[in-house]
């Protein structure tokens, strides 16, 4: 008997480790393949010569290795369920490794080039996949699941992870906002409170086009904020300007073959955005700060192929895998995950607060659910964490209200931070008009 309980405790560790533990960091890379097995789509004189499937199989492999995502979005793949099964075969399931993981192609659109999600099936599920019939393409919504140690318990973690690939071309602003509006309205519909990231090749030639606008300064609906993990650093009108150049992606060739998009590193075209859930950890999962980086921009090859020289930022083989690959930088960031509170717990902690009207204008009411007599402090912070006013007062037990003064708050996207004295809260979106 002794045997068989050592046995099972020892089972159970192992499934503990092949799960998503209570202090775990997940790994997103996002990368445009460049018409990966699809030769002659499109506008693109693309062929076998030029962009031949088993080298870019090669410079994969290299990349994987290097970054060792878990999970890996990617724009401008061949639509075949057949081009799917070899790319799991031939760069991600190898070397003995084994759980790497898809979903079945889905193309609306009836494109040559899709959307597509690879991901660490010991850590992550998943447990739906929903394509919305966009413009050029379609925008494919992926439901991930964590699999934590609690999740028999129900305790389940949502990650949405949207990847869109927008119209190319300056003249084409509106028909990228249209897209953008599109996925914002269905997320906004089925996953307004949940952890998600926006991710692709947005191809926006600024901060100032109206999509990227929509995405990051949504104050018409305070369900939805996307955040630039850049910050202000990179946010601004990155074509063709060297201020930028530590954030382009494209294009990593100097020259064109036809193929391969020429010129060298000018253009910031790849994104992963994050919701605000993750930027301030709302459900269990946060972003690591400075963890997001154009993989192989050393900011010194601006206008220059990304092997030119010496590059600072990666190996000689990671430079050259990227140059022969494709004409994109992939990108990259990590999510810190937090599972350590079971469902009972995360339940009791909330006050199940709601704010109306938001937006607001001179005041606000807060309407919550006090578990106990005491006091309540309310904290307004803007986006960046500054404490911009503190108010506290006593309530009685059960369905309370209170009133927030905004006289002196300018426009913008706020949060509201509620504590009780015994440690229960919750943080609630606000937006000033």
């Amino acid at each position: 008997m002794m045997r068989i309980k050592s046995i099972i405790t020892l089972f159970s560790l192992l499934l503990g480790f092949l799960s998503v533990s209570a202090q775990d960091t997940l790994t997103v890379m996002q990368y445009n393949l460049l018409y990966y097995g699809n030769y002659n789509s499109g506008f693109a004189d693309c062929y076998e010569t030029n962009n031949n499937t088993q080298r870019k199989d090669e410079c994969i492999r290299t990349l994987v290795d290097y970054v060792k995502p878990d999970i890996f979005t990617v724009c401008e793949f061949g639509a075949t369920q057949q081009l799917q099964n070899a790319f799991l075969r031939h760069n991600l399931n190898i070397n003995g490794v084994d759980y790497w993981q898809s979903d079945n192609i889905i193309n609306y659109a009836g494109e040559d080039i899709i959307n597509h999600i690879f991901f660490d099936s010991r850590k992550l599920g998943l447990s739906k996949h929903i394509a919305l019939r966009t413009q050029p393409r379609d925008t494919d919504f992926y439901e991930l699941y964590l699999k934590t140690p609690s999740l028999a318990a129900g305790d389940t973690v949502k990650l949405i992870c949207i990847v869109a690939h927008l119209k190319a071309g300056q003249g084409y602003e509106a028909s990228r906002r249209a897209q953008i509006q599109t996925a914002m309205d269905y997320l906004n519909q089925h996953y307004p409170h949940d952890n998600a990231l926006i991710m692709g090749d947005f191809n926006m030639y600024g901060a100032s086009e109206s999509g990227y606008r929509l995405l990051t300064q949504t104050y018409s609906n305070p369900g939805i904020l996307f955040i630039d993990p850049l910050g202000s650093a990179g946010v601004g009108e990155w074509n063709c300007n060297g201020q930028f150049a530590a954030y382009h992606t494209q294009s990593t060739r100097s020259y064109s073959d036809e193929c391969f998009s020429g010129g060298g590193l000018d253009d910031r075209f790849d994104f992963i955005l994050m919701a605000d859930e993750i930027k301030f950890s709302y459900n269990h999962m946060r972003y690591v700060n400075n963890s997001y980086h154009a993989v192989g921009n050393d900011g010194r090859h601006y206008n220059q192929s990304v092997n030119q020289g010496s590059n600072t930022a990666v190996p000689t083989e990671v430079a050259e895998a990227l140059f022969d690959g494709s004409d994109h930088l992939p990108v990259t960031m990590k999510i810190a995950v937090d599972v350590h509170l079971g469902v009972e717990d995360h339940e009791v902690q909330r006050l199940y607060a709601t704010m109306a009207p938001n937006p607001a204008r001179d005041r606000a009411s807060v309407t919550f659910f006090n578990p106990a007599q005491g006091q309540v402090q309310f904290e307004l912070y803007s986006l960046q964490g500054q404490l911009l006013q503190r108010e506290a007062a006593a309530f009685g037990e059960g369905t309370q209200q209170y009133e927030l003064a905004l006289h002196d708050i300018t426009k913008g996207f706020y949060l509201l931070r509620i504590k009780h004295q015994n440690g229960w809260g919750q943080t609630v979106k606000l937006v000033v008009q």
